[in-house]
């Protein structure tokens, strides 16, 4: 600051208010220029967490404007009931499979169309059809596809001997979750397929030449040139991925609405329960803080695991 002082002391006077401008402008325009990104993001990321917190501290109804403090109150409920520990199991194994199986699909669906088959710009075009369409509508379709009377796969099932009379899938707590779980496979591959394509098509041909001349077979190529050059592509993705499915509604929501007795429901849907079908906006917000901190920490976790060692994105 006194070496600002001293040379704007030693400059003419007619000149110093130019010179101190400049140097005004050149020391806060960054800061100027991003500040319009840092109020966006406070206002529609930091400012809904902070009030989702401030929320969960209070008896809050959804009927009434009248709010009352009641501490952790509503924390300390949720960790004592049994409920939250069903919604957790049933969350967990609702984004491990379902993020499993996308995964495993896209891949398997990626590396085929990465390869010169005939029809390969129709197939990659066909592939994002399921993408495209709004999640409800795609699950009311599923929904009849598991219809005992009248759904397809009961008829196929039938066909083909494995059952002897059509079985209610969305009907029977043990197996409604995994009726979801299917609908939310067949809407979320395509995305995962798209991304893992673009990945592949990243990897130079010299790499898979080079292992033909040493004789790799196919699956060594896979194993040690396809997989790690995939890496990165496979964090976002599922770590995406990941993300989308714990915070799903539609799916479960318009196939089961969380039942049959509770066995499909997941945190979001006990969420969105608490808050406008039992009426109470501070306790379905104590929900939601929770459902963010495992999501930040699962997030925290996976990013380190995929970096240890000094690796980077």
């Amino acid at each position: 600051m006194s070496s600002v002082k001293q040379e704007y002391n030693d400059r003419p006077t007619d000149s110093r208010i130019e010179w101190l401008r400049t140097e005004v402008w050149e020391s806060y325009a960054p800061y100027l220029l991003i500040a319009p990104a840092i109020v966006f993001l406070l206002s529609v990321v930091a400012y809904p967490i902070l009030e989702t917190f401030r929320l969960s501290l209070y008896q809050s109804p959804t009927n009434s404007p009248v709010e009352t403090y009641v501490g952790v109150e509503h924390y300390v409920t949720i960790l004592q009931s049994e409920i939250f520990y069903q919604l957790l199991w049933q969350t967990g194994r609702w984004v491990a499979v379902s993020v499993m199986l996308k995964t495993v699909l896209g891949l398997l669906i990626a590396v085929h169309l990465n390869q010169e088959i005939a029809g390969r710009k129709f197939f990659r075009t066909a592939f994002l059809i399921p993408w495209g369409i709004p999640y409800a509508i795609s699950a009311v379709v599923f929904r009849w596809i598991h219809h005992p009377q009248y759904g397809s796969l009961n008829a196929i099932l039938l066909e083909l001997g494995l059952i002897s009379s059509p079985i209610g899938v969305l009907g029977n707590p043990s197996t409604a979750w995994f009726g979801a779980v299917l609908a939310d496979v067949w809407i979320g591959t395509p995305f995962m397929a798209i991304i893992f394509l673009a990945g592949l098509q990243s990897i130079p041909d010299d790499l898979y030449e080079a292992a033909a001349i040493d004789g790799a077979e196919w699956w060594h190529q896979f194993r040690y040139i396809t997989l790690p050059q995939l890496k990165s592509v496979i964090l976002i993705a599922t770590l995406l991925a990941t993300i989308w499915t714990f915070v799903s509604f539609d799916v479960i929501w318009t196939m089961t609405r969380g039942g049959p007795m509770n066995s499909s429901a997941t945190l979001v849907i006990w969420i969105y329960r608490v808050a406008f079908d039992q009426g109470s906006l501070g306790e379905a917000a104590a929900y939601s803080v929770i459902g963010f901190a495992f999501l930040l920490v699962f997030a925290v976790l996976y990013l380190r695991l995929y970096t240890r060692g000094g690796e980077s994105l």
